[in-house]
């Protein structure tokens, strides 16, 4: 016993080789699964084409000075493509957790849980793993939204703005990744988790300003509240004022620090529920 605790203080704390295994994991086993590359290709197109462009066709043109004044002055395509950009990290985040009780449940989770490197690499590269999916998913959608803001004015505002807008995809990504890895390390179905999942995933979704303007709830009791403790929300936010230069609800570094507040803790619950899972 005292062995095996010097060996687990003599590894590094950084293991740059389970770390790599694990990405390179997940990374063969997305493109080993024909369907769910299909899937992400045509996703982007069917939300935005099949969502964005109806939506944004509801109201006549000769509202659409009203609806910039009330979308920051966007109009409505423009304001929902952050939108949509976000609820494709939220989706493909907190399933990543499922990724966790399927490994459990087909035994993998347990051959390499007994190799002598830290959980916490394995956590880290399968994290890593699935978020490098996720963010490729979210800048192809902002690449077919630019493909029809040809007809829908939809533009990338500047390349520093752009690259702001990724860092805050990453960052929105590693909150929801924590969020589905806390989960999938709590419950010990997949059942379980995917009726919780669907539970969560709806106030998330609709009290985060993806759809909706944040202050067009002003007044309603308990849903504006939500909002603010979404954090989907700062997420979008931000995403949403670095791509189009539109004003942001809330001060940039605001939206910046709650995501990686909110980053920081999901990680750290997914961390530790990783470290004492028990796999039979």
């Amino acid at each position: 016993m005292e062995v095996s605790k010097e060996k687990e203080l003599k590894r590094p704390l950084i293991e740059w080789t389970p770390i790599y295994s694990m990405w390179l994991r997940e990374i063969i086993r997305f493109f080993g699964q024909r369907s769910r590359v299909i899937g992400a290709i045509i996703q982007p197109f069917l939300f935005l084409g099949l969502m964005a462009i109806p939506m944004s066709r509801l109201m006549p043109p000769e509202a659409e000075g009203l609806m910039e004044q009330m979308f920051g002055g966007l109009n409505f395509f423009s304001y929902l493509v952050p939108g949509m950009v976000g609820v494709g990290l939220l989706f493909s985040g907190i399933m990543g957790g499922v990724s966790v009780l399927w490994d459990k449940e087909f035994g993998f989770l347990k051959e390499v849980m007994v190799a002598p490197v830290r959980r916490v690499s394995l956590m880290v590269g399968r994290s890593l793993g699935n978020m490098t999916v996720g963010i490729c998913q979210a800048l192809l959608t902002v690449g077919v939204a630019c493909l029809f803001g040809i007809w829908y004015e939809f533009g990338i505002a500047s390349a520093p703005g752009f690259l702001q807008a990724f860092v805050f995809m990453i960052l929105t990504y590693a909150v929801f990744i924590g969020l589905g890895l806390t989960m999938g390390g709590v419950f010990g179905d997949t059942e379980g988790f995917m009726t919780i999942v669907q539970v969560m995933q709806m106030p998330l979704l609709f009290l985060s300003g993806a759809f909706v303007p944040i202050d067009r709830l002003a007044g309603v009791p308990v849903l504006y509240q939500l909002q603010f403790i979404n954090p989907l929300t700062y997420g979008i936010d931000g995403i949403r004022a670095s791509l189009t230069g539109a004003e942001p609800f809330f001060p940039i570094w605001v939206d910046f620090a709650v995501v990686i507040g909110f980053a920081i803790l999901f990680l750290a619950l997914g961390t530790w529920r990783f470290e004492r899972m028990e796999v039979s």
